[in-house]
């Protein structure tokens, strides 16, 4: 697996803070939408919620597995998943595209 970053944050952004275009187009995909969080990404909102945790015990016997340092993924396609790591304050994610 390939991953690419440029290892920059990207902030966190709440529903408030979304702009009317993105906040219709969020607006009925599940009850609470109001209350997730999002972040830009290459042109793209991405919803904090659509992301899978990364399971530490994905390694085993004390091996890293490849997504070590991650906090989560999204596949994108078959061959692609973008992936997010938060900041030490929880306010921004660093995020990567990985490739297999």
């Amino acid at each position: 697996m390939n991953i690419k970053t440029n290892n920059h944050y990207r902030p966190i952004l709440y529903w408030h803070e979304l702009t009317q275009k993105e906040q219709d187009e969020y607006k009925d995909a599940y009850d609470d939408v109001e209350e997730s969080s999002f972040f830009r990404y290459r042109n793209w909102l991405y919803d904090l919620n659509d992301f899978l945790r990364v399971n530490d015990s994905l390694h085993g016997r004390g091996q890293q597995h490849e997504m070590h340092g991650w906090d989560g993924y999204k596949n994108e396609s078959f061959f692609s998943s973008v992936l997010v790591a938060f900041s030490n304050d929880n306010e921004a994610v660093k995020v990567g595209m990985a490739f297999s």
